[in-house]
């Protein structure tokens, strides 16, 4: 009964507000939410049971350094990124199957995303980085095309039935380092391989928390996809948002000398 009403409650803030998937708000709740509470509960059991105040001090002590982590900002969140990055990931998958059970899972993990960016921004408008990588996967590509994507962004025929012809473009005119993956795995490699300052990467949440997890040592910029046509097929993506975390997080660089392809598509 009591779990029926949490449901309830939460999908009734998500109607409230349809943004919450694409702010910290929902991870941030509960992130700090329950340890201040067991705070509470530790600070009300040094009132009721005075014997027990030293290992509740000792309690409360321990939970409000823990959330303390999250107000790292700056040069120290960059410091203790790694370790960050992982203790935040051990509430999002300890939370997962909850929100999966109340068929609330895609907003979680949409907020956890939220969350990073807020820091990696943060972090980051003040001092731009040098080198950054944008991370696209394979299906932005409109099913069908024979543009070879893969191996080049710039053999893009130019068509725009897809968004991969926008990133092209920026990443002619700008001179972004920009690679399109077939596989999750592949994307992780090239961002190994690049060493890079800061990643802007695109995927479904899950493969984003997946990277997110797998490289806490590289601060990474996560834009989620929107699935009109379901996983894998044919997706999109803001490339204004990605354009936006480009300009604000990563130093400009001359303009390439070479220009896409232009082919006409029937």
């Amino acid at each position: 009964m009591k779990l029926l009403k949490v449901t309830k409650c939460l999908n009734w803030l998500s109607a409230q507000n349809p943004t919450m998937s694409s702010t910290p708000t929902l991870f941030l709740f509960f992130r700090r939410g329950i340890p201040l509470i067991c705070v509470t509960l530790s600070l009300t059991a040094i009132l009721i049971h005075p014997p027990s105040a030293g290992w509740a001090l000792i309690v409360a002590v321990a939970l409000l350094a823990e959330v303390g982590t999250t107000f790292y900002a700056g040069a120290p969140y960059v410091a203790k990124r790694r370790a960050i990055t992982r203790w935040d990931g051990y509430w999002l998958m300890f939370l997962r199957p909850f929100f999966r059970f109340i068929n609330l899972e895609d907003r979680w993990l949409r907020s956890f995303c939220a969350w990073n960016n807020r820091r990696v921004s943060k972090t980051f408008k003040t001092k731009r980085v040098g080198k950054a990588i944008v991370l696209l996967p394979h299906c932005v590509q409109l099913v069908g095309c024979q543009a070879l994507v893969v191996e080049n962004i710039s053999s893009c025929f130019g068509c725009g039935q897809c968004v991969v012809d926008a990133a092209a473009q920026a990443a002619m005119n700008y001179n972004w380092d920009m690679r399109v993956s077939p596989r999750s795995r592949t994307a992780y490699s090239e961002a190994r391989k690049f060493r890079p300052d800061i990643i802007i990467a695109v995927a479904c949440p899950d493969r984003l928390v997946k990277g997110l997890l797998k490289l806490p040592e590289v601060p990474s910029y996560a834009i989620p996809l929107d699935l009109p046509h379901g996983m894998c097929v044919n997706t999109a993506f803001d490339f204004q948002r990605l354009s936006q975390a480009m300009n604000e997080l990563a130093e400009t660089r001359a303009a390439a000398k070479i220009q896409p392809l232009k082919i006409s598509c029937r």
